[in-house]
């Protein structure tokens, strides 16, 4: 019986993962989690919004967003933050912290165009399986 019970709880947990939540019900990340690319370049430049969504599952694993292999930000669950960065191609990433209940892994990396003027947005979602980073769809 404890093993059916013990099945049974594995197979609920493997459909668990986190929710996505709109730009606008994202709350800011506090400013001192904030490591960089909150000056305007001087070259033309756009904005990198990242949303890291809510739900329960991951959210005693912080993740860190990288801009270019350097940390911009650390985000907790359901939050939300803009960067400024020069127009052109860029890799954005994300890796979990050294803080809360998890460690460091390494770094997952997507490439990106940021355009002049433009945001560009993406989604930090988890689930079982690990986190993962991805662009941003609006699904209201």
């Amino acid at each position: 019986m404890k093993l059916l019970v013990g099945a049974w709880a594995v197979a609920m947990l493997a459909g668990c993962a986190s929710s996505a939540i709109s730009v606008r019900d994202a709350t800011p990340v506090p400013r001192d989690e904030i490591y960089g690319f909150q000056t305007k370049p001087a070259e033309p430049s756009g904005k990198i919004t990242v949303v890291r969504d809510g739900g329960a599952v991951g959210s005693g694993c912080d993740l860190v967003f990288y801009i270019d292999g350097r940390k911009a930000a650390k985000l907790g669950q359901g939050q939300r933050a803009t960067f400024l960065v020069p127009a052109g191609a860029v890799n954005v990433g994300a890796g979990l912290a050294n803080s809360g209940l998890c460690g460091g892994a390494a770094v997952r990396t997507i490439s990106a165009s940021v355009k002049a003027n433009q945001e560009s947005l993406f989604r930090l979602s988890v689930d079982m399986s690990g986190f993962y980073l991805s662009p941003y769809v609006d699904y209201e």
